[in-house]
């Protein structure tokens, strides 16, 4: 069967993108870009942006970095040791990883994990640049959906009710919460709502 896994907060501990941006700017300082970040990231959370435009905006600093590459695998070095327990016990090489985070930040993780299916932002690593829309909500069922039948989702996991649109099409989705308790997804967001 098909298992896919929102990332953030559901299989790892924390937002991926939020270490990033803070490891980022601890190592190369660079103060404009920094500023830049921290400007946008409050026209965000004040909802005066959305998060495709904003995150276009806070990735700027894509444009001045050399060794991408390197500089990722240094990140997950630093990071992967956030990978929740849970997951490395029950994952299968056919899992697919279901995430709003851009591809290009994505990929080495997914290699170090032995997977290969990613369904992610699909962002210009050069850029910063966004195709499309940031995959969150109904954006990452879309972006799902170019690469696989929504409807052949046999198990859904993710910690946020933004990923309803996806829970709906898979036969079981379960509510990641508490580390790494999982329930039942209806029966969880349901008693939210009371």
């Amino acid at each position: 069967g098909m298992n896919v896994y929102d990332f953030d907060k559901t299989i790892f501990s924390g937002d991926c993108e939020d270490y990033f941006f803070e490891w980022f700017f601890k190592k190369y300082k660079w103060p404009l870009y920094h500023l830049n970040y921290k400007f946008y990231e409050l026209l965000f959370k004040c909802r005066l942006i959305g998060k495709t435009r904003s995150r276009e905006k806070e990735y700027r600093f894509l444009r001045k970095v050399e060794d991408l590459d390197q500089v990722l695998e240094t990140y997950w070095d630093a990071h992967a040791r956030h990978m929740m327990a849970w997951y490395l016990a029950v994952k299968e090489p056919t899992d697919v990883i279901a995430t709003g985070s851009p591809r290009f930040l994505m990929e080495p993780m997914v290699r170090r994990l032995g997977l290969t299916e990613l369904v992610a932002t699909d962002m210009d690593r050069h850029t910063g640049r966004i195709n499309g829309e940031f995959a969150v909500k109904q954006h990452k069922l879309e972006a799902f959906a170019r690469h696989y039948r929504p409807e052949d989702i046999d198990n859904f996991y993710s910690d946020s009710f933004d990923d309803n649109y996806l829970a709906q099409c898979a036969k079981h989705a379960y509510a990641v919460h508490d580390g790494d308790k999982r329930t039942d997804w209806n029966t969880y967001f349901q008693a939210k709502l009371e």
